[in-house]
């Protein structure tokens, strides 16, 4: 009887026009972002919100959800893994029938703070690195070597930043990355703790096209940009965002340094990365330090306030748009025939 009864309702749905893999909707409406409740396997929801756009208020208010689930606590809710914008949970069917724990979703969906109230522990990390060091461009003359010859993104990847940014140098670029703080919005982006992190501030915020098609061999402690996003590589591996430094082990196995004392890997969600660019020779010896638990590295624990970013996104929006004009002028030029 029950998976006759699974059958009729995805059948009544079909004939509603829903796919079979969504479950419910709420429409979007003042306050409240649109919610798709799609069905992923025998024992996963995920709630996905809005559009998919880079909107950090859709990430504030997956993170609302998630607390208020673990808050109350919801019966039968094994476990939540949360994305940009979009929360996994996998529950237990026997015990938490989807139809009650899509009623529990909905009625906490109502009670959710407005999204300028929201305010999250947000501890400050600064990361030496080394930009357009010799491990990135070794990485890069593998991929020439082995997988592609020719692409807008060679000989340089630096260089291709710049120009999908319309800035002038790669210097530019370097001062852009340490203009603005980079927000942790999702943690093993690949594996291991590898950070999904934005720059903070709109008039620094570079976008760029990765790889196509992906490099075989990234270097441990690479960082790179995809889209708009960060990305540093917790080991050697394959990867596609564009490669402008290196920097410290983000993960550590046997947690051997102070800064691995909770867990593996080195960031948290709504960590703020300030990157801080220093030469080669001093990377190797901070990485040496970090090994053997005698690196002392900078951290400033703080609040982040949406409330408060707002008010400065407001101060910088003119600037931020013109900017934005520029970048779209420069990668419609620089990635034709991407």
């Amino acid at each position: 009887m029950g998976k006759l009864g699974s059958r009729r309702r995805l059948h009544v749905r079909a004939k509603r026009g829903c796919s079979d893999a969504i479950a419910a909707i709420i429409q979007e409406r003042s306050g409240q972002p649109k919610v798709v409740y799609r069905l992923a396997g025998d024992a996963y929801l995920l709630v996905e919100y809005g559009e998919m756009t880079l909107d950090l208020d859709l990430r504030f208010r997956v993170h609302s959800l998630e607390q208020s689930i673990k808050s109350i606590p919801v019966e039968g809710v094994l476990e939540t893994v949360p994305g940009v914008r979009s929360l996994l949970i996998k529950y237990n069917g026997l015990q938490l029938p989807l139809s009650r724990l899509l009623d529990t979703l909905k009625a906490i969906e109502k009670s959710l703070p407005p999204i300028q109230e929201v305010e999250v522990p947000s501890r400050v990390i600064h990361l030496p690195i080394a930009f357009h060091d010799r491990w990135t461009l070794e990485a890069i003359a593998k991929y020439i070597q082995s997988v592609r010859a020719e692409a807008p993104y060679l000989p340089d990847n630096v260089q291709f930043v710049a120009r999908c940014n319309g800035l002038e140098s790669i210097e530019q670029v370097i001062t852009y990355l340490q203009a603005t703080q980079h927000l942790v919005i999702g943690l093993g982006d690949v594996y291991l703790g590898a950070p999904c992190a934005v720059p903070l501030d709109p008039r620094y915020r570079l976008v760029v096209p990765k790889y196509n098609p992906a490099r075989i061999y990234t270097p441990e402690g690479g960082v790179g940009i995809g889209g708009s996003y960060i990305c540093i590589y917790p080991m050697e591996s394959p990867g596609g965002y564009q490669l402008v430094g290196r920097t410290l082990s983000i993960w550590n196995t046997w947690q051997t340094a102070p800064a691995f004392a909770e867990a593996p890997w080195l960031l948290r969600l709504f960590d703020r990365i300030q990157f801080e660019s220093t030469s080669e020779d001093e990377l190797l010896n901070a990485r040496e330090a970090m090994l053997s638990g005698s690196y002392t590295l900078r951290i400033e624990e703080e609040t982040f306030s949406v409330k408060e970013y707002k008010k400065f996104l407001d101060s910088v929006r003119d600037e931020a748009e013109t900017f934005k004009a520029r970048q779209k002028r420069a990668a419609k030029q620089w990635t034709k025939g991407y």
